[in-house]
């Protein structure tokens, strides 16, 4: 007798529609499972694609057509993750061939049971779920007829072969993992490459992957979705690039390629003072302070950091969403930070400045709070550095930049010393991956500084901070970027 497709089930038996990629997934993760193939997939899937809906169909399936077993589902966080795949599993089960069958058992399982006496007793084949978070212990478990990994770019390689692959290895269950790319050697990424060169010897497909242009075919509406986030972050965005595109990125590199380094140029001017129309921003990066004796030339040979100030000023393109032009720089060099504070004090007022982002880390922290004290925390914004927060303005920076939105002043009336330093900090800024969706921004000690750069991404999280317009006022203010950055 001839199994039923995927598709015709989910029609059928749960009422859901699946499109024809998932339906050719599903369809050979279940041919695995009914003949004991065993195989291990691989499925890299665009954001919103539907590879969570197809791993519940799947599951719901494998309930309806077995009398036994065990499905075991990982993710790499138990709340939300795990807690979302099994939501979504009941909602697939809210059928009436399942009415009265369906259990539940310590907050983890869910079984289908033949019958609803022997649903009392949790009989019948079941879903176990657990995270694949590097604080959970999870062995003992066994999955007799399908492993399940998902987010699997996230979850530690180590973790998954010491713990969630032996779990498969008495039963020969079929193993899949599902997720999007990110760098080269996640657990996804080094999966799908072993899964490649398998095909290429036996012709088995293993690895199934589908990039958001394959929806976006027989789907407008994502179409235009993911169109409009092209347009707003640009191609060369991490997120447009690992989430929808599905390219991999390498662990290191240069921050800002030739082609962003020529979007970054501006043909706007240098600014002494603010253009009354205008709204301005200020992102400062804080600097320590000089030892008594050196002057200023020793300062700036030496190889300590600057307090750099970047003003921007911030008007709507196209699309209704704020743009950052950089128009004034200062550099202070060894000040004292009671100097600093008169000095910036009086920039925040010179350019009637609306939103201040300053660097609050360690030394910084005093001259935020001074200044916080001044002109009031709904202007003044104190910026912690972290592995998150940075990730996050990595991402805010590079959003502005790729989409175009982030402009320098040109050089021709610009101070020399000031233009320079900051297009050899931006030239030789590098990012590097620390882990899925986190990335950071620096430039190599050996290189020189990257004072410039961290004031100009301060300066772009400064305009995301930007409150609301008032339409009722004469001076129309930008909107927040309420997409965020890079987060």
């Amino acid at each position: 007798m001839k199994r039923l497709s995927i598709g015709l089930f989910a029609e059928r038996l749960l009422n859901k529609h699946l499109y024809p990629y998932q339906i050719t997934i599903g369809d050979a993760i279940l041919d695995s499972i009914f003949t004991g193939a065993g195989i291990a997939f691989s499925v890299t899937m665009a954001r919103q694609m539907g590879k969570n809906e197809l791993s519940a169909a799947v599951e719901a399936y494998i309930l309806f057509a077995f009398q036994q077993g065990s499905i075991i589902k990982a993710a790499p966080t138990f709340k939300p993750q795990i807690l979302a795949s099994r939501m979504r599993l009941l909602n697939m089960l809210e059928t009436p061939f399942a009415a009265g069958r369906v259990w539940k058992s310590y907050g983890y399982q869910i079984g289908l049971a033949a019958t609803p006496q022997q649903r009392e007793m949790q009989g019948g084949p079941r879903v176990q779920f657990f995270s694949a978070g590097p604080e959970a212990s999870i062995v003992g478990a066994t999955a007799s007829l399908l492993l399940e990994v998902d987010e699997a770019q996230d979850v530690d390689p180590e973790k998954f072969n010491r713990e969630l692959r032996p779990m498969a290895s008495t039963t020969n269950a079929t193993t899949v993992l599902y997720g999007t790319a990110w760098s080269d050697t996640t657990l996804l990424a080094t999966v799908r490459a072993n899964n490649l060169a398998l095909e290429a010897r036996d012709g088995i497909r293993r690895h199934f992957e589908y990039d958001w242009r394959t929806l976006a075919a027989i789907n407008p509406h994502y179409k235009k979705f993911v169109e409009g986030e092209i347009e707003r972050l640009g191609e060369e965005h991490p997120t447009i690039r690992t989430q929808y595109m599905l390219q991999t990125i390498s662990g290191t590199g240069h921050l800002l390629g030739d082609l962003q380094q020529r979007l970054i140029k501006g043909n706007h001017h240098w600014e002494n003072g603010p253009d009354e129309s205008s709204p301005y921003v200020l992102g400062i990066d804080v600097a320590g302070e000089a030892r008594p004796g050196s002057g200023d030339e020793q300062r700036r040979a030496s190889k300590r950091d600057s307090t750099i100030v970047t003003v921007g000023r911030v008007n709507y393109n196209e699309f209704d969403v704020p743009k950052v032009e950089i128009v004034h720089q200062q550099w202070f060099t060894g000040m004292s930070h009671r100097d600093q504070y008169a000095a910036i004090g009086e920039i925040v007022q010179k350019w009637n400045v609306r939103q201040v982002v300053i660097d609050a880390t360690g030394l910084g922290e005093a001259l935020a709070s001074l200044l916080i004290d001044r002109f009031g925390a709904d202007r003044i914004s104190a910026f912690k550095f972290s592995r998150p927060s940075k990730s996050k303005l990595t991402y805010q920076f590079l959003s502005l930049v790729n989409s175009a939105r982030l402009k320098l002043y040109c050089q021709e009336n610009a101070p020399a010393a000031i233009f320079q330093e900051c297009w050899k900090q931006l030239k030789l800024a590098r990012y590097r991956v620390l882990g899925e969706n986190s990335i950071s921004m620096d430039v190599a000690e050996e290189d020189g500084h990257d004072d410039f750069l961290m004031s100009m991404a301060l300066c772009c999280e400064a305009a995301r901070q930007f409150s609301a317009p008032d339409l009722k006022a004469q001076v129309i203010l930008p909107r927040p970027d309420e997409g965020g950055g890079f987060y």
